[in-house]
């Protein structure tokens, strides 16, 4: 599991053990993924975060992207049912799509609820029915409510909208947005974002935190040097990738988006109201540019303006089609859009399936090494074999707190210390696991700090090198009578096997 994965699990388990959550405008994201995730655990009869997996996560985020996919449906007409297909078939092969969909963080909730809030609009638009512009302001509220970018959809959203509304003027006459109509959409929002941030009107204050998070997000996007990268990482993200494991490239989906976009403003288009692709076009170029030029990037923000990509790059596809006469040239487009989506296909496995974890994967990020599997399981071997079992003491040290995942892969056992640094009373605990910067304070603290009767030999705990992540080595040690204790425990058990 993910880094971040972890970390939002464990802040969804204090919700689903103790029914509390406050929102906290610094570290995390909003409150949705966390909430809709009671979903999952209730389905599953799940009821602590001891009884939770990965399954029970990942199942919000992989329902979410299936949600985004169907709601398609809501821009069918009887012209585009073939647009529709195309759109649909490019987010299901969408390699990055599908990635992250299988990953407990925000981004694919926020996408979803942003796009389909546009798709709903539309509806509005088409059929001038209140309930859509209902449940547009509920969407808004959502994609608010769920990460504090927001602000950035938001903003590229009126952008659109200023520059259709600057260059068209038949566009001001026919999107009619009354008072009413607006109003319905604020107020609904409105009403959805204080009840999710104030934890349905338990802690008030979250109402204000979902307002102040923008200051703190624009001083990590510009401070945290952890994350930054050039204007052109996400261009070189998407398009080309080479190495002994993966090769990978979205340029065939990149060269016809930018053919959708030539044809959103140059064409008169009959598979819809061309407003709405001039304004998919222009929203998610805006992200595109914005995201780029924020200094602060992790390869999941991508999703945000490759969506609008897609579809756009379904439109360029549809339209090349048509302006083809001859049959023969027709049928090798088809044959070459086929082998893209084929491509696809076969990178979507790669990357999701194949190689999902491995630092080659274009879309890992400060992924966690197989190495984690090996910790956590022989701490969690050990502490069976002792008397008091997942009451034992353990101890994890790193420097700033580094030591994710493993809050999520140690959340069976009930007596973990987590710490940045070496605690006096460090000798208590039979088991502790520290990275090496703290291995000769640690050593000092064992033999000198413990009083009369009370020093014990610590032994290594793993007897290779092991990394939590890569470059994050990370040590163990445990008392050698406890130790003792698990060998003769596991020879005899090995032993007793037929």
């Amino acid at each position: 599991m993910h880094t971040d994965e972890a970390v939002h699990a464990i802040k969804f388990g204090e919700l689903l053990e103790n029914n509390s959550y406050k929102y906290d405008p610094i570290e995390y994201h909003g409150p949705t993924l966390n909430y809709f995730t009671l979903v999952s655990a209730a389905i599953g009869g799940k009821h602590n975060l001891k009884q939770i997996n990965e399954y029970t996560l990942r199942l919000v985020p992989a329902i979410t992207s299936l949600l985004l996919i169907i709601s398609l449906l809501l821009l069918l007409n009887k012209y585009n049912t073939k647009f529709i297909l195309l759109t649909a078939l490019l987010f299901s092969a969408s390699p990055v799509l599908q990635f992250y969909s299988r990953y407990y963080i925000q981004e694919v909730l926020l996408v979803t609820f942003s796009y389909v809030s546009i798709f709903t609009f539309y509806k509005f638009f088409k059929t001038k029915k209140i309930i859509w512009s209902v449940i547009s302001g509920l969407l808004v509220g959502l994609t608010f409510s769920t990460k504090e970018t927001s602000i950035i959809i938001f903003f590229s959203a009126i952008v659109a909208l200023i520059i259709l509304s600057f260059i068209y003027v038949d566009f001001r006459k026919k999107i009619i947005i009354t008072p009413l109509n607006l109003s319905l959409v604020f107020l609904t929002a409105l009403v959805i974002s204080i009840l999710f941030y104030s934890s349905f009107l338990s802690n008030p204050k979250g109402i204000i935190d979902s307002i102040t998070t923008f200051g703190h997000y624009f001083n990590k996007a510009n401070t945290n040097q952890n994350h930054i990268y050039p204007w052109y990482y996400y261009l070189k993200l998407m398009l080309y990738t080479n190495n002994h494991l993966i090769f990978y490239s979205s340029i065939p989906i990149f060269i016809f988006s930018i053919l959708g976009f030539y044809s959103s403003f140059s064409h008169n288009i009959k598979i819809g109201n061309g407003y709405f692709f001039k304004f998919v076009a222009i929203f998610s170029f805006t992200q595109a540019i914005i995201y780029s030029f924020i200094s602060y990037k992790t390869p999941w923000l991508v999703l945000n303006f490759w969506v609008g990509f897609l579809i756009i790059a379904a439109l360029g596809i549809y339209y090349t089609y048509k302006s083809i006469r001859k049959r023969t040239i027709k049928n090798m487009f088809t044959i070459l859009i086929t082998m893209v989506l084929f491509h696809n296909v076969y990178q979507l496995y790669i990357t999701s399936f194949k190689y999902p974890y491995q630092p080659e994967n274009p879309f890992t990020y400060s992924q966690p090494t197989d190495n984690i599997i090996v910790i956590s399981n022989k701490i969690i071997n050990v502490v069976k074999t002792l008397p008091k079992g997942n009451d034992t003491f353990v101890n994890i040290i790193a420097k700033d707190n580094d030591y994710w995942p493993l809050p999520w892969y140690l959340r069976k056992l009930n007596n973990v210390a987590w710490n940045n640094k070496v605690p006096d009373t460090i000798f208590n605990f039979p088991i502790i696991l520290s990275t090496p910067n703290f291995e000769n304070e640690l050593i000092e603290k064992l033999y000198t700090l413990p009083p009369a009767g009370k020093k014990n030999l610590y032994i290594p705990l793993f007897s290779e090198y092991l990394e939590i992540r890569p470059g994050i080595e990370m040590r163990g040690y445990i008392q050698k009578d406890f130790y003792d204790t698990y060998l003769r425990t596991s020879n005899k058990t090995n032993f007793n096997k037929p």
